[in-house]
């Protein structure tokens, strides 16, 4: 009978367990109804995407969830996922596209997360003995700190080589953060924001827009009712190219001062003409004027953006115009000057730089 209380503590332990897994449901002729689920998370999905006939590789490209986050779903491997916040927009996409309740499958994940939480918390943690190193014996000289100079040089040289050599070899990297292709508006117009490699340039529909000291970018996009195909394409110093498209369902109706305003703008397209003015790295002192009135004047700082339009002359002064840019009637960007003295009223027209 020594195995008596091992034995009764296994069969508690069991009887937690099933009863951890049923539900009660309604009561009929008596009796009481149960049922047992037993499928995990990981096990739904496998059968629901059986059930659908796809593979991960097909699930990922209609969710856009990594096929990698896809097996460790799948596999309970939830310790290998990303912050519960991802987890829960990879559940709620996966469940939108089966039409299936996204409720449960997050809550099912919750559940699951807790109990391997409680799991890894309750096993007993591993000690190891450390024993005491005597650096007495450890000299520093003048040759070894040498040596680990040039190795640290050598090292660096080799990682910077190594990343030019990736740069020049392969398309540059454009991540699109916003908005999400398939995206649905109720206005005319919408900014898109994204990340690229540094010195890479950015246009979206062949509109070039400002390039961040980080790669960060974002222009503004004037959309037509209906549906509008969006492309951003990113080029980086080697002319390595990379674009992306995606759409954007734009569901408004042009007012009647919007329609006149394009009508009025159509005519005296050819009347006016118009410069766009940022800075390439640090703030400067940009002032900026438009046929006589001072439409700007203050600090600008990297990643912003002044426009001014006019019919007969445009004046910029800048602090610095080898780090001003310029873009005059949507033609590529190029530096206000030369060199690095400060410029005071640089003039454009309709015929452009006025030198």
């Amino acid at each position: 009978m020594r195995d008596g209380g091992c034995g009764k503590e296994k069969f508690l332990y069991h009887v937690s367990l099933i009863m951890h897994h049923i539900s009660f449901s309604d009561m009929k002729d008596g009796f009481t109804r149960k049922k047992v689920e037993s499928l995990t998370l990981g096990e739904k999905l496998k059968k629901l995407r059986g059930d659908f006939r796809m593979s991960l590789a097909e699930i990922s490209k209609v969710t856009k969830i990594q096929v990698k986050y896809l097996e460790y779903l799948e596999n309970g491997q939830y310790d290998k996922l990303p912050a519960d916040v991802y987890v829960r927009g990879f559940l709620r996409s996966y469940a939108r596209y089966l039409n299936i309740d996204e409720q449960a499958f997050i809550k099912l994940y919750e559940r699951e997360r807790n109990i391997q939480a409680n799991l890894s918390q309750s096993a007993p943690k591993k000690t190891f003995n450390v024993k005491n190193i005597d650096i007495s014996s450890l000299v520093v000289t003048p040759r070894s700190v040498v040596i680990a100079m040039m190795c640290l040089l050598v090292g660096g040289a080799f990682l910077y080589l190594y990343r030019e050599f990736q740069a020049f070899a392969g398309a540059p990297r454009l991540v699109i953060l916003s908005p999400a292709s398939g995206t649905t508006v109720e206005t005319g117009d919408i900014v898109v924001e994204g990340k690229t490699d540094k010195g890479a340039r950015v246009s979206i529909n062949n509109q070039p827009v400002f390039v961040g000291n980080e790669g960060e970018f974002s222009g503004k996009l004037i959309l037509q009712p209906g549906l509008n195909t969006v492309t951003v394409v990113s080029i980086n110093r080697f002319d390595k190219e990379k674009s992306e498209t995606f759409s954007i369902e734009a569901h408004y109706t042009p007012s009647v001062a919007e329609v006149a305003a394009e009508d009025r703008t159509q005519v005296n397209a050819a009347q006016t003409f118009h410069l766009e003015v940022a800075v390439s790295e640090a703030p400067l002192a940009i002032t900026l004027e438009a046929d006589g009135t001072v439409v700007f004047s203050g600090i600008l700082k990297p990643g912003e953006l002044q426009t001014a339009e006019a019919q007969e002359r445009i004046k910029v002064t800048s602090a610095n115009p080898a780090k001003t840019l310029v873009r005059f009637n949507g033609t590529p960007a190029e530096p206000l000057g030369s060199d690095g003295i400060a410029t005071q009223d640089v003039v454009f027209t309709a015929l452009g730089k006025q030198e």
